[in-house]
């Protein structure tokens, strides 16, 4: 098929290997890390055919022989070793911080020495932005290296181009790929202001189909989906959470258990569920892992329970002294908890329900509403007291998997969790080698989040793909969706 046409509301800014929103695009089409996931969730061979460790600290990859950038210039195990010392370095980012050394003792033999054990490393490989060392060792500045030329890759696809001002992105498939040239000649991604105008050119016919990371389209236009016969749709299952409250246990009372357990029975789920997934979601689990999930275990399923959470409060010491309906601290000092929203819409929507649920057990909740980024400076600086964003599948994937990564103060450390009971479940699973051995620590961290509820996941979802009938053969994988080796090579008109 000649070219396939796709809509989307983010927006690339430049073509650097800083824009994160590009980078989504390279990691898909342009290049290859050693290893990619599979739509079952699995790791396969990209340019590493083989890999072995005996230890989880000392990996071992054999690359592929064949593998050139898209200049012809072969790609070598020093590119590699290269990419993961130079980005690094210029980028920062604490993936590669467990990095010892990397050597590259020939042109196919590639080896990371950690500085501890990590059963999960190669989570942290599928995010390796491999980049040509005869190329970028001449640029000091990499987040102002705009030219074309950084975006030559070694994957399915070679950049064409990006016009801003017309919010258009090309890729054209890459003749001497050593896989085989992809079914889909061209990409064109095309992108939008909004979600309203994005979908009106899903309608008329103008676009193939639209891509949202770790996401898809609002369930207002299901409906229209439905009655247009032109357009299918298919419902992923989110392996991230689309939305949750996380809670500082760095401040009081949010460091008592009974006040953390006393929010989760405030909160009435079922409602959220209706109004936020228009059926297409579920009640979730106090183990926040979401079902479906490798290695997800049953957990008590959250409640909502109006008298238990007033219990909880009175026994944590948040009482109504002066009798006006709203709580006060254990020193009789008015309690104001916040709860820090960005300023989109359904992040409003859900805050005000969340205000609602507080209110009515009494406590004086306030909703601060900020646009994105000064919500993560607060988020980043550990200033918050509650607030309401969602994890990604890659996220729930990174450190040492099950959404450790945004637990442990180690690496986000979102809610502060610096229990050395559960440091010690993170560092055993990062040191698991065996199946049978992860599958039994994911189940001890799932009961951990259920019984301590460091962050509590509002709802489960399915997300709506919606794609036009004239091509099928579209295929899902964890990280990118849509966008993956099975569609770029299975996809047909019909």
């Amino acid at each position: 098929m000649s070219k396939l046409v796709i809509g989307t509301i983010d927006q690339v800014e430049d073509i650097n290997v800083n824009d994160g929103i590009f980078n989504t695009y390279r990691e898909a089409f342009l290049t290859k890390s050693l290893i990619r996931v599979e739509p079952s969730g699995g790791f396969v061979p990209a340019l590493a055919e083989s890999w072995e460790t005996a230890d989880a600290k000392k990996w071992i990859f054999h690359l592929v022989k064949n593998a050139t950038w898209h200049d012809g210039t072969p790609v070598t195990a020093e590119d590699l070793k290269f990419s993961l010392e130079y980005l690094p370095e210029k980028l920062g980012g604490s993936n590669w911080n467990i990095i010892d050394t990397v050597e590259a003792p020939d042109d196919s033999t590639l080896i990371i020495n950690l500085k501890s054990q990590d059963g999960n490393f190669l989570t942290n490989l599928l995010m390796l932005r491999s980049v040509p060392m005869h190329i970028f060792e001449k640029v000091d500045d990499p987040k102002k290296f705009n030219d074309p030329a950084c975006a030559i890759g070694c994957g399915p696809y070679k950049f064409v181009g990006f016009e801003k001002a017309a919010g258009l992105l090309r890729f054209q498939a890459y003749d001497d790929y050593y896989e085989g040239k992809p079914a889909i000649e061209e990409i064109e991604i095309r992108m939008f202001k909004n979600q309203e105008a994005m979908m009106m050119a899903l309608l008329n016919g103008e676009l193939d189909t639209v891509y949202i990371y770790s996401g898809g389209i609002s369930y207002y236009y299901v409906p229209q989906l439905i009655e247009n016969d032109d357009l299918g749709y298919i419902l992923i299952k989110n392996s991230g959470v689309p939305a949750a409250l996380w809670l500082n246990q760095n401040k009081a009372p949010f460091d008592d258990v009974r006040f953390r357990e006393a929010i989760s029975y405030a909160i009435d789920y079922q409602e959220l569920q209706n109004l936020f997934t228009a059926g297409y979601g579920r009640v979730p689990s106090a183990g926040f892992i979401p079902d479906g999930t490798l290695n997800y275990v049953e957990t008590r399923e959250l409640a909502f329970n109006s008298s238990q959470a007033i219990a909880l409060l009175n026994e944590s010491g948040l009482v109504d002294v002066d009798g006006d309906g709203l709580r006060e601290n254990a020193k009789g000092e008015p309690f104001q908890p916040q709860v820090l929203v960005k300023s989109d819409s359904d992040s409003v929507r859900l805050g005000e329900m969340l205000k609602k649920y507080l209110n009515a057990v009494g406590l004086d909740a306030r909703l601060k509403v900020t646009d994105s980024s000064g919500f993560w400076d607060v988020v980043d600086a550990k200033g918050h007291e509650m607030f309401v964003s969602r994890t990604t599948p890659w996220g729930m994937m990174m450190e040492a998997g099950y959404a450790t990564g945004y637990m442990d103060t180690r690496s986000n450390g979102w809610p502060m969790v610096n229990d050395p009971a559960f440091t010690e479940l993170v560092d055993d699973l990062l040191a698991s080698s065996s199946a049978e051995e992860t599958a039994r620590l994911a189940e001890s961290v799932q009961e951990y989040y259920s019984r301590e509820l460091p962050a509590i996941a509002l709802y489960w979802n399915d997300y709506v793909q919606p794609y036009n009938k004239k091509y099928d053969g579209y295929v899902v994988n964890p990280i990118h969706g849509i966008l993956s080796y099975e569609t770029f090579y299975g996809l047909h008109s019909v």
